[in-house]
């Protein structure tokens, strides 16, 4: 059932078996999983039923570092979450992502890619999508074919795209006639009480707008607050660890990860003959059914990406990219980018002026369609980013309304994000070229080059307590939980040792299903 924080008398005791802060995939999910069996469940959402000035007050934070967008647009505060906003692109990770990878410094999961196959499944059934196939060879995509490219270092892989699923509106009904399942909206957690010696949470304290404040004790607690809140809440809550709890080794809030959406080349086409309508946003294919017969169909587009053995033997991240017709105004002056911060229009503009002109020639086969075909595309690269210490969420000076501490946002890339993208450039090269499909040409030397103004994110928010058995590389441990603290669980995209290239929301998910069916043992166990 769905219930008004703002209501609740004060004073008053909820006790329950599982305790999950926040409502958005993970946390619907795990409540999903849970809902109809003898496990208590309270969880506890600090928005309404959609998002308001009030609740997204509450995601705004200070951003430095790298230009990035103001949190309160990456992050919705409402039941749902993020899934609100969410455009519906989903992938599993790859095998090699679970890797300890000698060459990609604090790579390796605990778990591997087979761990999580089984959730992987039932993910694709909660977030509306078809077969659990990714490779064009089990579809029939029709006219819209993967490029023949030369050799083997780049191969066509597929996204597909959830309708989207929106968690807060399709899985309401269930929910609420979950009869073991309370879901408390407009209720923000303030504090987290520890018992005497640390090792455990004791209660959680919950206050909400209206003045009124109320207590939940559980058994097991799960935050599911976001790439971003779920390490700021575990440094707030600091009145017995000082450093906050879980971050004995200094990791809550390290290694905050993303995915760069970056224009890193034009393509030119040799003929109008050769076709790219399967790697286009504005013309996904629609496949109604598998080849294997079974499974539902799906939407689906293409990417590019990088072989595991060019990963391996070249030393790079998992990377991928888009291959989007656009336009002079579009790739050479960037003019689909959105601002991420609020003075960066100057900036913008002037990089892309000083972009034209150092590709002049290019431009005027673009514009004047005096090149071999009238078309042109542009490579946007979406690549895993390299685990990265020094790229983190700290504690602002500024509180909120109930007097948290904002986060903010450090990001920072390395040279192996910058060695993959050359890499990855000249590998695209020589499919295209090799295959005399078209030619690429890159506008920048990415390796010695600054990052481009016109670079953004994705919104991806991961990493930021990461998943190892060692506490000294990890916040929390195979099953998600905190390393040192015995019923304190995490869940999202927070947990994600590496960021892979795909989009988070499915692994997501699927993470979320296997730490429900982690909690289920451990309450039959007892």
């Amino acid at each position: 059932m769905l219930l008004e924080g703002r209501s609740i008398a004060s004073g008053t005791v909820v006790n329950t078996d599982v305790c999950v802060i926040g409502a958005g995939a993970a946390g619907i999910t795990i409540a999903l999983s849970l809902a109809n069996t003898a496990i208590n469940v309270v969880v506890l959402e600090s928005g309404g039923l959609d998002p308001s000035g009030e609740g997204q007050d509450q995601v705004k934070g200070e951003v430095v570092g790298l230009p990035y967008y103001p949190l309160e647009s990456t992050r919705l505060r409402c039941f749902g979450g993020s899934t609100m906003h969410w455009g519906g692109w989903s992938r599993p990770f790859e095998p090699i992502d679970f890797e300890q990878r000698p060459w990609v410094p604090h790579s390796g999961w605990p778990i591997t890619r087979a761990t999580l196959d089984p959730y992987y499944l039932e993910a694709q059934e909660l977030c509306q999508l078809g077969h659990f196939d990714y490779a064009p060879a089990g579809w029939d995509l029709g006219s819209a074919v993967p490029l023949p490219l030369a050799g083997d270092a780049v191969a066509t892989k597929l996204i597909q795209f959830s309708p989207p699923t929106r968690f807060g509106v399709r899985y309401r009904a269930r929910i609420e006639a979950a009869r073991n399942v309370s879901v408390y909206l407009n209720s923000t957690t303030t504090d987290m009480q520890l018992v005497a010696n640390g090792a455990a949470i004791d209660g959680l304290d919950v206050h909400t707008s209206a003045g009124n404040s109320f207590r939940v004790v559980a058994r097991s607690y799960i935050l599911a607050a976001g790439g971003i809140d779920n390490p700021r809440l575990l440094l707030s809550w600091n009145r017995v660890h000082k450093q906050g709890i879980g971050n004995a080794h200094d990791l809550v809030g390290r290694f905050f990860g993303e995915h760069i959406q970056l224009d890193t080349a034009g393509v030119f086409p040799t003929s109008d003959d050769v076709s790219f309508d399967l790697y286009q946003t504005s013309s996904r294919v629609t496949v109604r059914k598998h080849k294997s017969g079974s499974g539902r169909g799906a939407n689906v587009m293409g990417y590019l990406t990088l072989s595991d053995s060019l990963q391996r033997a070249r030393r790079t991240l998992n990377y991928s990219c888009d291959v989007l017709e656009s336009s002079v105004s579009d790739y050479f002056l960037h003019a689909d980018r959105a601002e991420t911060t609020a003075d960066s229009t100057l900036g913008n503009i002037g990089e892309g002026l000083r972009t034209l002109w150092h590709n002049l020639s290019d431009a005027a086969n673009v514009g004047f369609g005096t090149g071999s075909s009238k078309r042109f595309y542009k490579i946007v690269t979406t690549q895993e980013q390299a685990p990265n210490p020094s790229s983190r969420v700290t504690l602002a000076e500024q509180r909120d309304a109930f007097g948290l501490r904002r986060p903010r946002l450090d990001w920072r890339l390395n040279d192996l994000d910058r060695h993959t993208i050359g890499v990855a450039l000249d590998a695209l090269a020589s499919a295209f070229g090799g295959a005399s499909l078209a030619k690429l040409r890159a506008i920048q030397d990415f390796a010695v080059d600054p990052w481009p103004k016109h670079m953004v994110g994705s919104w991806h928010h991961c990493g930021t307590t990461r998943m190892h058995d060692d506490p000294k590389q990890g916040v929390v441990d195979a099953n998600c939980r905190v390393h040192g603290i015995d019923n304190l669980y995490v869940a999202g995209s927070s947990v994600f040792t590496t960021t892979g290239n795909g989009n988070p929301t499915l692994t997501v998910v699927a993470l979320a299903l296997r730490l429900a069916e982690h909690i289920k043992k451990l309450r039959t166990a007892a």
